[in-house]
Parts: structure tokens; sequence; C-alpha cells
């Protein structure tokens, strides 16, 4: 399993960076893809955030 970075940005140079445990780079966009309605995750820093997705206006992946 490998690591990967999922930032989600939003307006205003707000973001939020998760990490997200995978095989491979495929199978985290395969997971935002299907993200619909609201989103919970906790971010690196092990805070709470909870969001519309329709919020989002860039979401990145990194390894």
């Amino acid at each position: 399993m490998k690591t990967f970075k999922v930032i989600y940005t939003f307006e205003k140079d707000l973001a939020i960076t998760e990490e997200v445990e995978a095989e491979n780079k495929s199978e985290v966009i395969g997971k935002t893809k299907d993200l619909d309605g609201f989103v919970e995750v906790y971010c690196i820093e092990n805070h709470f955030h909870r969001f519309n997705i329709d919020d989002v206006k860039l979401i990145t992946i990194q390894e």
C-alpha cells in the first residue's frame, strides 16, 4: 500500500489535505470520482472536516 495526499481546494486559498492509503493512484482517483454530497475527512493535522463536495473547486492527488 502507498500513501497518497488528496488535496481539496476551496475558494480563497482554503485547502484540506487528507492522507489516503491505496494500491495505486487510479484507485484514489476512482474514490474521489464517487464522492457525492457531504464528505467527512480527517486532515493531516488530525482535524475533522465536513463539507459539501459541490463547494470544492479542485481536487489534487499527490504520491
